[in-house]
């Protein structure tokens, strides 16, 4: 049996590690600033928690917690926005523990995610895209389009069926724009008849302060952004793998294609420098060896690379599915330390990329499921 194993799960790359000896003794780093973790608590409810070093506080719990995964921390580390049970969108004031619930409810909220100057919080819902300021005003922005078909296959009874595009999670490029893919996966061939039409497949940009939509020519689901770059992955379909690139957030038509393979199982933005890290597995089955390499945000040009081990422990693993934020950097500029929960155990773990150490961090929680974000203080 080999000491790990390298899995490919709906175009997202994983690695799985089925440890068969120790994991490297590299001393483990030391948390500085505060993590915010969502997860579930001890009796499995929904809780948000702020973590330092040896100690986790409960920003989210009981009554206010919200609907996981639809919360998210604003990028100044000073907002919660979340919908509850009710289907409110919820504004919690981190510091004050005051909150703001706007009157406007949503149904099936499937993400939040914030604008990078914290003025506006967007989310994801079975209606389409709703955004929200930091006085809880909402406003429709992207619906989610449906079409009716007859359905006459055999032995069908004739009756009508309703189709409704998909879509993915809308992120931000700029503080006045999002993108997000929709996509209608395997349609009847009669489509539309009596209740309106589904639109193709594309990539959807909206512009908040307009109220406008508009569609891309290529469909390019969003993976990061960082001050004006951005990281796109193309594709015709959310869960096949395609080539990743990076473009400016002002014109999403010029892209430069970063040269990504199957060993690369994780990425983001260096703070500070915006330099693209990306966390490789060479491959070899019976070692602890990760190699990280940082390329440049304008060119995607590879500025150095290195390879160390990294102390993850026999049943512990980097996952970065495309679309998701689950790998969140140090807010240290330059840092190379990034936290996650992992998807294997449900633990919060640290990795430090620049020296191969890494730390469990226990809690009250029964099930680590997101980090929301890593402030400095």
């Amino acid at each position: 049996m080999s000491c790990r194993q390298t899995a490919v799960l709906l175009g997202a790359l994983a690695v799985l590690v089925a440890g068969c000896s120790s994991s490297p003794e590299i001393a483990p780093p030391v948390v500085g600033g505060s993590l915010v973790v969502a997860g579930k608590d001890k009796a499995g409810q929904p809780a948000v928690w702020r973590v330092t070093e040896g100690a986790a506080t409960p920003l989210l719990t009981g009554n206010t917690a919200p609907k996981l995964p639809a919360v998210a921390l604003s990028p100044d580390g000073r907002t919660l926005a979340y919908v509850n049970g009710s289907g409110r969108i919820v504004l919690h004031d981190v510091g004050a523990g005051t909150e703001i619930v706007a009157q406007a409810s949503v149904t099936g909220a499937l993400c939040a995610s914030w604008a990078p100057d914290s003025a506006h919080v967007a989310f994801t819902s079975e209606q389409g895209v709703y955004t929200a300021d930091r006085k809880g005003a909402v406003a429709g922005l992207v619906t989610r389009p449906s079409g009716n078909y007859r359905d006459t296959g055999p032995g069908s009874s004739g009756q009508y069926r309703e189709v409704v595009s998909g879509m993915t999670c809308a992120r931000w490029t700029d503080p006045d724009t999002v993108i997000l893919s929709r996509y209608n996966g395997d349609l009847p061939s009669a489509i539309p008849s009596a209740g309106g039409g589904l639109a193709p497949n594309t990539t959807v940009v909206g512009h908040v302060a307009a109220g406008t939509v508009q569609d891309l020519p290529e469909e390019e689901n969003l993976l990061h952004a960082c001050q004006g770059h951005v990281l796109l992955h193309r594709s015709p379909d959310p869960i096949v793998t395609g080539p990743t690139l990076l473009a400016d957030a002002s014109d999403l038509s010029h892209t430069t294609e970063v040269p990504l393979g199957a060993g690369d199982v994780a990425w983001f933005f260096q703070p500070g420098t915006c330099a693209l890290v990306v966390v490789s597995y060479p491959g070899d089955e019976d070692s602890y060896d990760y190699t990280v390499k940082l390329f440049d945000p304008v060119t995607g040009q590879q500025r150095n690379s290195r390879t160390l081990p990294m102390a993850l422990g026999g049943d512990s693993g980097i996952r970065e599915p495309a679309g998701s934020n689950s790998f969140v950097p140090s807010p240290v500029p330059g840092a190379l330390a990034a936290a996650y929960a992992d998807d294997n155990t449900h633990e919060l773990v640290v990795a430090d990329l620049t020296t191969g150490g890494a730390r469990r961090l226990d809690g009250p929680w029964s099930e680590a499921a997101k980090v929301l974000g890593w402030t400095a203080k």
